[in-house]
């Protein structure tokens, strides 16, 4: 009798959480106001605060001409501040050239104002190989250019610049997808993932500039990064990440600013980003290897953010087969891109996204669409035979400001998972088509205005349930 009653309790309770969490998104949905704060259980992660013990670069034999390569110097540097219990490892005025970087637990890299990190474009100074995830799947492949992996209390802060020196990477571009194909061959075969070797420059997969791997607390602030080889600023599985006041210039291939991956509670504000693909993005594994690992992303705030130029301002997918969830996005100005924001995923991937919440957008120009849910996204090289469609509902869009775009409103589901539970409030958008609306159901329009070449024509739809008033 007593089992049962506890039965009965944890029943209950679970009624009234999933009740709280209906009744908050029906109440979103029926008036349609969106309160600035932040619309679900968010500490905001702080900056960290490190021992006294400053450990600079200069002391241990670095050379600031740019061309005597300071790899060891970096290293002792780090290790002798570690040992101290951590603290500042300084990098001084001057131009510094060096392989992979490797922190460690309480270390704080501080960058001089005048300080530029230069980075090697020799492939051997990013060996041996570590642990990463490409695309979504898990291997062992070239050190990112900073690399933590199972470290806490970590930072990189100072006004400084980190140089990747993209050219010799990108010529990489064409090469890669043999291991790419190779990689999704192994994991077909169940390969265990300490067995997906990489880091070979023939056919070579190109490693991420910024990487920190299973870290907790992470503070990047104030720095200038340019010249990424491939995704710039990488966390996986981290949790309690603040990234503020960066500027992101990496205008090569695949060079997204900030990839979120399988990564929890992400402060992101602040920054200026211009980048040759994603300027933000938010990604949780691919496929068989995303639902093996099965972590989300979750708790991710950005706000009062510029971006200048990019593929998608805020991309939410393709690999989204972990899941993402809880996402608000507040106060962001766009400009010089081809979507706005947007979450793509297509019929093969699993997963979710839901919760995503988007306030006080600007949008001056973007070649394609301001606002985009898409399930029909094209398929990577990588061919897939999975059915598990993914489900994509849950958005919410107050005060969506646009000045020029092909469609303003892009929602494409699938039959059979249909887009659902969305709704918008006080869009104003000048289009060169009609909004699309496509496999989709409960999508709610409320004082919104729409310019176009014809006025009588505001939406072209399929199989699609929505409301105008």
């Amino acid at each position: 009798m007593h089992d049962t009653k506890k039965i009965y309790s944890k029943i209950f309770l679970l009624a009234i959480i999933f009740g709280a969490l209906f009744w908050g998104w029906s109440k979103y949905h029926k008036n349609f106001e969106l309160p600035d704060k932040i619309p679900f259980a968010f500490t905001e992660p702080r900056a960290l605060s490190f021992p006294e013990n400053i450990c600079n670069i200069a002391d241990f034999g670095a050379i600031p001409d740019g061309e005597t390569k300071n790899t060891e110097s970096f290293r002792k540097a780090i290790e002798t501040c570690a040992e101290k219990g951590g603290g500042k490892v300084f990098v001084p005025e001057g131009q510094w050239l060096t392989g992979a970087i490797h922190l460690k637990s309480n270390i704080n890299l501080n960058l001089h104002d005048k300080a530029e990190i230069i980075f090697s474009d020799n492939p051997d100074d990013y060996l041996p190989v570590v642990f990463t995830r490409f695309e979504g799947m898990e291997l062992y492949n070239y050190s990112a250019f900073i690399y933590a992996k199972d470290a806490q209390n970590i930072a990189i802060t100072g006004k400084g610049t980190l140089n990747g020196q993209d050219q010799f990477w990108q010529s990489w571009k064409t090469g890669e997808k043999k291991s790419i194909e190779k990689l999704a061959d192994m994991i077909k075969k169940d390969t265990p993932s300490e067995e997906r070797i990489f880091g070979f420059q023939d056919s070579g997969l190109r490693p991420s500039f910024i990487e920190f791997v299973n870290c907790q607390n992470i503070w990047l602030e104030n720095f200038f990064i340019t010249s990424s080889p491939r995704w710039t600023i990488h966390p996986i599985y981290c949790e309690n990440i603040l990234m503020d006041n960066l500027r992101v210039e990496t205008l090569g291939f695949n060079s997204d600013g900030i990839v979120i991956d399988s990564s929890k509670n992400v402060l992101i504000e602040n920054c200026t980003l211009k980048t040759g693909d994603d300027t933000i993005a938010i990604k949780s594994g691919l496929e068989k290897d995303g639902w093996r690992v099965n972590r989300p992303s979750e708790n991710i705030v950005i706000r009062n953010t510029k971006i200048e130029e990019g593929h998608s301002g805020i991309a939410i997918g393709s690999e989204m087969s972990g899941g993402v969830r809880n996402v608000f996005l507040y106060n962001l100005y766009l400009d010089g891109i081809d979507q706005g924001i947007r979450a793509k995923s297509t019929k093969s991937r699993g997963g979710y996204v839901e919760n995503v919440w988007a306030k006080n957008i600007s949008i001056n120009i973007a070649t394609n669409s301001a606002f985009q849910i898409d399930s029909t996204y094209p398929a990577s090289a990588i061919k897939s035979n999975n059915k598990k469609a993914p489900i994509m509902r849950n958005f919410f869009v107050e005060n969506l400001s646009v000045g020029n775009v092909k469609r303003a409103i892009v929602i494409e589901g699938l039959k059979n998972e249909p887009i659902s539970d969305i709704s918008f409030f006080n869009i104003r958008a000048k289009s060169q088509k009609s909004n699309l609306l496509k496999d989709c159901k409960n999508i709610n329009f409320k004082k919104s205005s729409f310019e176009g070449p014809d006025k009588d024509a505001l939406f072209e739809t399929k199989n699609c349930e929505y409301t105008l008033d």
